[in-house]
């Protein structure tokens, strides 16, 4: 269910997702992204104009369609654009960010962006498996997000893998078919494509 959020300097009721919340002491404040990078070029001194990007559905590998909202955040003298994959108006499944300074042109990092979506959403780490929900496919390689788990209150992470959220005991079944294998684990930045 979509959760809006009043910005505190323009007034607009905005998806939870598409703002910043931050604190100063007790003061709790939410701002639109509009709002939040005006606010950060304005403190930066950086000639920044805010894009907003239309959201966009690309198909997987198995023509799935997947629908992505677009967030670019001005962060002092760099530029991020996120994009968040939207189920039933909530942020689920793959999620993509890029970066780049601040004078570049957003537009051309967008079509970067894009790019690199198309080539991941036509990879394929897992799929359905014999001994479990889902195994590792040939490759041999798992590539995802750590994400919160509720079920466990952040004690252990989710793993969203190939847009599926799976549970910390789910991909550990998964590595047990390897029982007696090495294995190289690989933590980086999520701007980053490796």
């Amino acid at each position: 269910m979509k959760r809006n959020e009043k910005c505190d300097a323009c007034g607009a009721a905005t998806p939870a997702y598409e703002g910043v919340n931050f604190s100063q002491g007790e003061t709790r404040r939410f701002l639109c992204t509009k709002c939040f990078n005006e606010a950060v070029a304005k403190h930066s001194g950086v000639d920044f104009h805010h894009l907003s990007f239309h959201p966009i559905i690309l198909a997987d590998q198995d023509n799935k369609n997947h629908t992505f909202h677009f967030q670019p955040r001005l962060f002092g003298d760099h530029v991020t654009i996120e994009a968040l994959e939207i189920h039933n108006d909530e942020p689920k499944g793959y999620e993509f960010s890029i970066c780049g300074d601040a004078e570049d042109d957003l537009f051309a990092l967008f079509a970067k962006l894009v790019e690199r979506m198309r080539r991941e959403l036509q990879r394929r780490h897992i799929e359905p498996g014999d001994l479990t929900r889902h195994q590792i496919t040939n490759g041999d390689t798992l590539r995802g997000r750590i994400t919160w788990d509720d079920d466990t209150n952040g004690e252990v992470p989710c793993l969203v893998i190939d847009g599926k959220e799976l549970s910390w005991h789910e991909v550990g079944r998964m590595l047990m078919t390897y029982e007696g294998f090495h294995f190289k684990l690989e933590i980086f930045e999520g701007s980053e494509e490796r």
